[in-house]
């Protein structure tokens, strides 16, 4: 028999359950599989009919059509009851067995048993193999939870911040570099990172000399810790891929054993002691002050490092760099925190001073961006406050550094038209960049751009540390300590995080670190004396010109929507572009910090490239900061008076106003025993002693 049809007709019968699309081969051998197990209830020794072959199907046969098969004769199946055991037999369905079982020899036996040599031939362009189907079934399945939980790793990997995503990929390009050498020469045998594959790599990493960006190996280096340790967990997160793929891996080769730990902490620990010791022929030993409190950078080392910024030749590097310096100093940040802040981040606000009487002009950067790690389940973005406010110094002030960058886009670079940008639609602006690279503002300032314009700055100013970008935040804490702040307070600026309440329902702003960074003491009057120095109007107008129509059109945008018919309520759609009004009021506040900061700036640095923007380049305002500003600000400062010499006077007055109290103590001290002499004098013959006497 060489059709399904009446096979599948006969196992209906037997009330077999036989799926629709079993195969001729799985339809015979439940019938072969029924009939031997029937057999001994009804013996006999002739060979049952077989049924009619059924009409046989329509279809398109192979291309080289078999011979026709000799029909076997007509025989008659012998009808079995229904009612079978539950236990099947292990039945073998070899044409030999079934031949010998059955008794039938000859020409006709494998005619009627259904085994010829071309039933795959005629059937195999309609019939799929039953196991084969099945096993495909399973195995796309099996595919498709594989492929998910790929995906799944990939897109988490995806969340990670730009940096996180280019060191992983240069640690990817390492390990590859390094397991193509290690098959060749035998010590691993395929790509599965276990905890032998983990082993030889931490020790190659160890003992192998350090590259050029270019992949140049610098010879007598070594690798640090740190980087032993960023090169260990980035092949972790290789493994994590290889685990998603087969989640039997975790068990057959695990990775992460204690024998690997141990290698990588001995490993990491012998980087130490040696770049400690000055081990490596390349590189000296640090100098034994570095990373310790001793370890201080003078105001006048400072200030040539910023000066350095200034210096530089390009326009918007000098922006830049100037910015990153200024704020970095005045908020906490690191240098990747500072490249995180976006320009729709940045918010005016007004913050009370710790006295509660003077009010402070701040600018916040609502940090919404961070690491995937720490964000964990949360499922709102809580902003980490960065506060600027003035400085005592007006070089390093990172007001007059936004007023300086915010002239740059606007009226330089033109970010509006750049990115056609309509400041009514928020995510039309939302991820500009602060710092961001020179093809689009949407990208972020690479890392390794900020550290060379660092690296630049710190040179120009004769200046060695191993911190670039770092700098700022590795020198707050002594600087804060002189200020009189507490360690606890200065912990809590920068980009950081505490409970939930803290950062959501508690005053976030640690008022005193933050007047500490801008150099006031908090039982000082905050009263910045170079702001108040009187800027023309017309000034003022040259920086962002289009702001206050910017501001307006963003104010009247609500209403003008709401009255062209469409379906916007009032007052929610202005709540929704408050933001994008505050940023504008923000940018038109900031105006007279330019001028007031750039004069500063100009008495030092003249020729930085940063008085070619185009507000600087006004005659009547090179006049006004060669000579106006420089005699304001010295009236005022002569007005002002020195603190420190305000400060003996006030501890003068009040050493003599307590003395003139001690005396008059004293005085009143001396009549008041006279009195008391006087009258127990005058009342002693009025004593019940005197009395009886």
């Amino acid at each position: 028999v060489t059709r399904k049809a009446p096979l599948a007709e006969s196992c209906t019968k037997l009330s077999l359950k036989v799926p629709k699309s079993a195969t001729l081969e799985r339809l015979r051998s439940e019938l072969a599989k029924y009939w031997c197990r029937s057999r001994p209830s009804r013996p006999s020794t002739s060979v049952p009919d077989a049924p009619t072959a059924g009409p046989s199907r329509s279809g398109t046969s192979p291309s080289s059509s078999p011979p026709p098969l000799r029909r076997p004769s007509r025989v008659r199946i012998p009808r079995v009851t229904s009612n079978t055991d539950n236990e099947e037999e292990e039945v073998d369905s070899d044409a030999d067995d079934l031949i010998k079982q059955y008794g039938v020899e000859g020409a006709n036996a494998e005619e009627i048993l259904g085994y010829d040599d071309d039933e795959d031939d005629e059937d195999g362009s309609d019939d799929d193999d039953e196991g084969a189907s099945t096993s495909d079934e399973e195995a796309a399945h099996t595919a498709f939870k594989q492929t998910t939980r790929v995906q799944a790793v990939r897109r988490a990997e995806g969340n990670r911040r730009i940096g996180g995503i280019r060191t992983q990929k240069a640690v990817v390009k390492d390990f590859n570099e390094w397991q193509s050498i290690a098959r060749k020469q035998g010590d691993i045998k395929d790509a599965i990172i276990d905890e032998h594959a983990i082993l030889l790599y931490i020790e190659y990493c160890a003992e192998r000399e350090k590259k050029t960006r270019r992949g140049v190996p610098i010879p007598g280096s070594r690798l640090g810790a740190s980087q032993l340790k960023k090169l260990f967990f980035g092949i972790l997160r290789i493994r994590k891929t290889q685990d998603a793929a087969d989640p039997g891996l975790a068990q057959r080769r695990p990775a992460t054993t204690f024998i690997v730990w141990e290698a990588l902490k001995n490993r990491m620990d012998e980087a130490l002691q040696r770049v400690r010791n000055g081990l490596d022929e390349a590189e000296d030993a640090p100098d034994i002050r570095a990373n310790t409190f001793l370890a201080e950078v003078t105001d006048e080392q400072l200030q040539k490092i910023g000066y350095g910024f200034l210096s530089h030749r390009q326009l918007r590097l000098a922006i830049f760099g100037h910015l990153a310096w200024s704020a970095q100093h005045a908020s906490g940040n690191r240098g990747d925190d500072f490249r995180a802040l976006k320009l729709a981040e940045l918010q005016p606000y007004i913050m009370m001073h710790p006295d509660l009487r003077t009010s402070i002009f701040a600018v916040l950067g609502l940090q919404g961006e961070e690491k995937a790690g720490p964000r964990g389940m949360r499922t709102v973005i809580n902003p980490s406050y960065s506060a600027f406010v003035a400085n005592k110094n007006p070089e390093v002030c990172p007001l007059g550094a936004f007023a300086f960058y915010h002239h740059y886009i606007h009226d330089v670079m033109d970010v509006t038209s750049t990115l056609k940008i309509d400041w009514s639609i928020n995510k039309s602006w939302r991820q500009i960049r602060v710092l961001h690279g020179p093809k689009s503002p949407n990208t972020p300032y690479n890392e390794q751009n900020l550290y060379n314009l660092y690296c630049k700055a710190v040179v120009s100013a004769g200046f060695t540390s191993r911190m670039k970008a770092h700098l700022p935040r590795h020198l707050l804490g002594y600087k804060q300590e002189k200020m009189g702040v507490d360690k606890a307070d200065t912990s809590k600026l920068g980009w950081v995080r505490g409970a939930t309440y803290f950062d959501t329902y508690a005053p976030a702003l640690p008022k005193k670190a933050i007047l500490g960074a801008a150099g006031f003491k908090v039982d000082e009057t905050y009263d910045p004396v170079w702001t108040r120095v009187h800027v023309p109007q017309k000034f003022l107008e040259l920086i962002c010109p289009k702001a206050e129509s910017i501001r307006d059109e963003i104010a009247g945008s609500c209403e003008k929507r709401y009255r062209s018919g469409l379906n916007v309520d009032l007052f929610t759609d202005r709540a929704n572009l408050s933001g994008a009004f505050n940023y504008w009021q923000m940018v038109i506040d900031l105006r007279p910090y330019a001028f007031q900061s750039g004069a500063a700036i100009f008495q030092k640095c003249p020729k930085s490239v940063i008085f070619r923007l185009p507000a600087f380049c006004d005659t009547d305002v090179r006049n006004w900061m060669k000579s106006t500003f420089p005699s304001e600000l010295s009236l005022l400062q002569a007005k002002e008076g020195n603190p420190v010499d305000l400060l003996l006077v006030q501890n003068a007055v009040l050493r003599k106003a307590l003395e003139d109290l001690y005396r008059m103590a004293n005085i009143g001290d001396a009549k008041l025993t006279r009195l008391t002499q006087l009258l127990e004098r005058r009342t002693a013959a009025l004593s019940p002693a005197q009395g009886f006497s």
